[in-house]
């Protein structure tokens, strides 16, 4: 304004042989320059460039010292081993980049604690609150933060399926108010069930169970279609387990030992994470080879764990934050893919099952329980 300012009243006109930011002091005094003149239209030439110069670091320095705040809406539980890394780690990598709890950042966190009911209204709260962002993870929040909101910025963390579930119009140009992370497809399920395949060559049936959500039926079917099809190729037989709530669990469980399953995958979806630990153990009292798509299940007792690495996630969902807090457009960032996955063996659950673990795994193992 003060650059316009000073060409409007004639202190400055552009040089006129078209060269990058020519400008020269033409104020005039009775058809002459004039000293005083002369030294004024400097003055205001150098505050003009040095206001330029530094505008874009004030606004930056603004957008750093104004308080944000963010809304966070799962349907884990906030003590479950997830949760408890989320909450740690989150905050952390948004430090990284200007952002301080307490400071200029407020995180309204949202556990749905299994329940996927709940989230429509934690979902209407945030936005009630009218928080700068909403970072939405997995599905079922990704939705109900969707329904609630079609202005507020959504950045999603960990979708599953996200262009088949309509959750963004293509991961290149997501459109809208949403854009983000993705996790489980049918290339990750696929490697995750090769790997069992590799670890335990002699299984043929694979239990897998799935905790129901609201939008269980659409999410299963593409899960079960991905893992029937590498199935096939694999010669295992994919057999599904529903858990409609999380005190089913143990029933489920149950159906799984009175089946012909002689192995599991766990996707680790939050409905059942907070009951992971029991997963682990069952398998490991049935001897059964299992291998799961998240991580702390090795911890537990499982034989297996491949992943997406957290701190890739985590760090990729905190610079969409970043960027949408100064002034992106989620539209305009296209969601991005785990680039990088992580392998866990128990070698203390391998031999509780009787199972040697072939050296081609071990070779390729990130980090191995003993």
């Amino acid at each position: 304004m003060v650059f316009l300012d000073a060409v409007k009243e004639g202190y400055f006109t552009p040089a006129a042989n078209g060269r990058k930011a020519a400008y020269t002091q033409t104020a005039r005094r009775g058809g002459r320059r004039d000293g005083s003149a002369m030294v004024e239209g400097h003055r205001r030439q150098v505050l003009i460039v040095a206001g330029a110069f530094l505008a874009p670091r004030i606004v930056f320095a603004q957008v750093l010292k104004r308080k944000r705040r963010i809304g966070f809406l799962s349907v884990d539980t906030a003590n479950s081993g997830t949760g408890e890394h989320i909450r740690k780690t989150f905050p952390a990598e948004l430090e990284k980049l200007g952002y301080q709890q307490g400071a200029n950042l407020e995180i309204e966190w949202r556990w749905a604690d299994a329940n996927p009911g709940r989230l429509p209204a934690l979902a209407a709260d945030l936005v009630h609150l009218q928080v700068d962002l909403i970072v939405a993870r997995t599905t079922d929040p990704i939705v109900a933060a969707k329904k609630a909101t079609q202005s507020i910025p959504i950045v999603m963390m960990n979708a599953n399926f996200p262009v088949e579930l309509g959750l963004v119009q293509s991961l290149a140009r997501p459109d809208a108010n949403v854009t983000g992370t993705s996790y489980i497809s049918s290339e990750t399920l696929g490697k995750g069930l090769q790997l069992l395949k590799e670890i335990a060559p002699s299984v043929r049936r694979v239990a897998v169970p799935i905790g129901r959500t609201s939008g269980a039926t659409r999410i299963e079917q593409l899960i079960l279609d991905s893992l029937t099809r590498a199935g096939g190729t694999l010669g295992m037989a994919i057999q599904h387990f529903p858990v409609p709530r999380l005190e089913d669990l143990p029933a489920a469980l149950e159906r799984i030992a009175a089946s012909d399953a002689d192995s599991l995958f766990y996707l680790g979806d939050p409905v059942l994470r907070s009951r992971q630990e029991d997963i682990a153990t069952f398998v490991r009292a049935r001897k059964l080879p299992a291998v799961a798509s998240v991580f702390s299940f090795a911890d537990q007792g499982g034989l297996a764990e491949y992943f997406a690495d957290p701190s890739e996630w985590l760090q990729t969902t905190a610079r969409f934050v970043d960027r949408i807090l100064k002034g992106a457009r989620p539209a305009d960032l296209p969601v991005q893919q785990p680039s990088k996955f992580l392998l866990t063996i128990n070698l203390k659950t391998a031999k509780a099952i009787g199972l040697t673990i072939p050296a081609s795994i071990l070779v390729r193992v990130d980090r191995v329980i003993e």
